[in-house]
């Protein structure tokens, strides 16, 4: 294997990252391929989470999969503040507490890692998803052709676990900082089910997906638009620029993007910017740059 990956299992690999934390993953999921070959995952918004990110923060990862985002805030948090890492997938669930033994986290008080679904209401709810992709996994019906399955060779799959509410699991007074939700479509649910942490929390920010497509089967996105303002958040866009960006109340958000859900939008547009000039920042964003050149000149010679 490359440098930076080591062996854990016939099909689990411990990839360490250029930000030197360490992530569990399926050899033979497409999940692993960008973290096998070393290339960057979704650093725009790795990037403005780190931003919010400070020792002491209360942090939710909703929709963990195997932990990048909570192995990031880990890093940060160690003895201080607390973290909640939610992963409904069983399977997704164990790489996510290999990467907490990888990062040497795994007995911290200070960190949970739950294997639940997280929605609008508590019981029990249905995943599915395919099983050499699991970042499908969504509470939605998956409709694919079986033939474009034998073609990819994966094999739909679907399991049945315990779900909550965000209001219902967490101590009751407790603020948050910081979240991050990815769930495939299900992120209105997610935030109807976390009305009251939201109005206790002052300082909240929340770094979440936001796709046309995947909205469809739960909350259309003019209409998701419409009650993230009503909570009293802002919508920013983060750009794959690294920059984020204001939206303007009632306008079309982007169809497929990450957004940031903030109380303070001016303030948090200055902090990226000025987090943008850092040298480090600055050297990342141009690797990003020429890594990708680089792919597309090979591909058209």
């Amino acid at each position: 294997m490359k440098p930076g990956v080591v062996a854990a299992g016939a099909d689990v690999a411990i990839v360490r990252l250029a930000s030197g934390e360490h992530l569990a993953v399926d050899i033979n999921t497409v999940d692993a391929i960008n973290y096998l070959v070393g290339r960057p995952v979704e650093p725009h918004i790795t990037f403005v989470f780190r931003c919010f990110l400070r020792p002491g923060a209360v942090v939710l990862d909703i929709g963990a999969n195997s932990g990048l985002y909570t192995a990031i805030a880990a890093g940060v948090l160690r003895t201080t503040g607390r973290l909640y890492a939610f992963e409904g997938n069983p399977y997704t669930f164990a790489l996510l507490s290999r990467t907490l033994y990888a990062n040497g986290i795994v007995n911290n008080p200070n960190i949970a890692i739950v294997n639940k679904l997280v929605s609008r209401t508590c019981g029990r709810g249905r995943l599915n998803y395919l099983d050499r992709n699991l970042a499908t996994a969504t509470m939605s019906e998956l409709v694919i052709d079986p033939a474009d399955l034998d073609r990819w060779g994966m094999k739909l799959r679907s399991v049945e676990v315990e779900m909550t509410t965000i209001d219902a699991f967490l101590p009751a007074e407790l603020p948050v900082d910081l979240v991050k939700i990815d769930v495939e479509g299900h992120e209105p649910y997610v935030l109807m089910g976390m009305e009251q942490t939201i109005a206790r929390s002052p300082g909240i920010r929340l770094v979440i997906e936001f796709i046309d497509d995947l909205l469809a089967h739960t909350v259309p996105a003019p209409e998701f638009a419409r009650y993230i303002e009503g909570l009293g958040l802002h919508i920013c866009e983060i750009g794959k620029d690294w920059r984020l960006r204001r939206c303007e109340r009632g306008a079309r958000l982007p169809g497929n993007a990450y957004l940031l859900l903030t109380r303070t939008p001016e303030a948090d547009i200055a902090t990226v910017a000025r987090r943008r000039r850092y040298p480090r920042a600055a050297s990342k964003r141009l690797l990003q740059r020429l890594s990708v050149g680089i792919g597309e000149l090979s591909a058209r010679l």
